[in-house]
């Protein structure tokens, strides 16, 4: 019997020994901001940060500047927003680290400029920018980033300004002041991006000759499946499918699909091939992040069913980067209900507007890992589709063979560096 209590409490002694021995060992859990309520408001305004392990909160700080806490739970915190704050994220440190919030609060100055849009999401040295907003008129200073831009014009509602020299390449914010005040736009809440284009040699617009022979010069169209390949203005009296015009003409590939003669690989119009190093300065040392195809395309009429497609070989086209010398293409092959998911919607008359980052794009077992700025030597689209049977090797697919028509219309395609043209 003591043998049995002795083991009893050794037992109990061990169990005691090691569950002090993982309280010990337990660190203090890291903060979780997962809300912020309100998102914007002036110094002074009482914020309720929510989130979990927030409790005995040693600091809470604006985009860096310290604000003093009202109150303190686990799960909320209610910090007044100081007099020196800017827009930026909201963070929490307690002893087990620093959590982050989601958002950023942006912070509003009485009779400071409040903007609401920016024109465009993105721009080049040189561009000019309109801010649309509240208290406009007196504004006096404008730095895309660190960098000063010229101001061109100001009304009570809109700020025109010129992008400046040294503006650095990807996402900014704006620091404006009026008689008011100063502030600074959200990257999250009005992103903008300073960009740079591929050369205009190299651009699909189709509405100059000499440039368009340059530049999408290259590609070609399948004989059985093709029936149309060439600038809108020249395929007006064949194509069966030609949608309105963005602007000016546009490319436009048309043809009875037949996945049994070519895959549902049907026509392509590549820029012309180039020497390998051409556009080695251009992509310099950017990210396949920050590298992205631009183009304004237009995929017509299309069977029942394909664009609520989940199969992912159900592609409206073909968007390759070709690097001839390792003979390796780059590919994005869009689906509809996948661009939907980016966000992406066509207009009234069919046209998409996308910016795909070339991290999106690979190519069987090749991955953007693979991409080498110094061997790209052409970009391109092809018409490609996943419907349509019949037809002979040799012979023009028609809808009596089973072809379906598919349509592969795009304009402005163009390759940039630093951030999207489109939205």
């Amino acid at each position: 019997m003591k043998r049995a209590m002795l083991l009893v409490a050794s037992i109990a002694l061990t169990t005691l020994a090691v569950s002090c021995s993982e309280d010990k060992d337990d660190p203090t859990p890291i903060p979780v901001v997962t809300a912020i309520n309100p998102t914007s408001g002036e110094p002074g305004d009482n914020v309720t940060i929510t989130g979990v392990d927030m409790d005995a909160a040693t600091s809470v700080t604006f985009n860096g500047v310290a604000a003093t806490i009202v109150s303190n739970s686990a799960t909320e915190i209610v910090a007044t927003v100081p007099e020196d704050a800017t827009t930026g994220k909201v963070s929490v440190t307690t002893a087990g680290g620093v959590g982050v919030s989601p958002d950023e609060f942006t912070v509003v100055i009485a009779g400071a400029v409040q903007v609401e849009s920016i024109s465009s999401i993105s721009a080049v040295v040189g561009d000019n920018i309109t801010l649309t907003g509240i208290d406009m008129m007196t504004v006096s200073s404008v730095k895309i980033g660190a960098v000063e831009a010229t101001i061109v014009e100001t009304t009570e509602t809109t700020a025109t300004v010129t992008v400046g020299e040294g503006s650095m390449l990807g996402l900014n914010n704006f620091t404006i002041v009026n008689n008011g005040g100063t502030t600074t736009t959200s990257t999250e809440t009005l992103p903008f991006y300073v960009i740079k284009k591929i050369d205009e040699a190299f651009w699909g617009t189709f509405d100059n000759p000499e440039a368009d022979a340059r530049a999408f010069g290259g590609g070609g169209a399948d004989p059985e499946e093709s029936t149309a390949h060439d600038i809108s203005s020249a395929v007006v009296d064949i194509a069966e499918y030609l949608p309105t015009a963005i602007d000016g003409n546009f490319f436009h590939m048309e043809g009875y699909s037949s996945t049994t003669i070519s895959g549902s690989y049907m026509t392509q119009r590549f820029t012309g091939s180039q020497t390998a190093g051409v556009f080695t300065d251009f992509f310099g040392d950017a990210s396949v992040d920050d590298i992205y195809f631009n183009v304004q395309i237009n995929f017509g009429n299309l069977p029942d069913g394909y664009k609520t497609s989940e199969i992912p070989e159900d592609v409206l086209c073909d968007f390759r980067i070709r690097d001839i010398v390792n003979n390796d293409d780059f590919e994005y092959y869009p689906t509809w209900i996948g661009l939907e998911a980016m966000g992406y919607t066509p207009d009234e008359n069919g046209w998409w507007s996308l910016s795909i980052p070339l991290s999106m794009f690979v190519d069987g077992s090749l991955t953007i890992d693979n991409f080498d700025a110094e061997q790209v030597q052409r970009f391109g689209i092809a018409n490609r589709r996943n419907y349509g049977t019949g037809g002979t090797a040799g012979v023009t697919v028609t809808a009596a063979d089973g072809g379906v028509l598919a349509t592969t219309s795009f304009d402005n395609a163009i390759i940039t560096v630093g951030g999207p043209m489109y939205k």
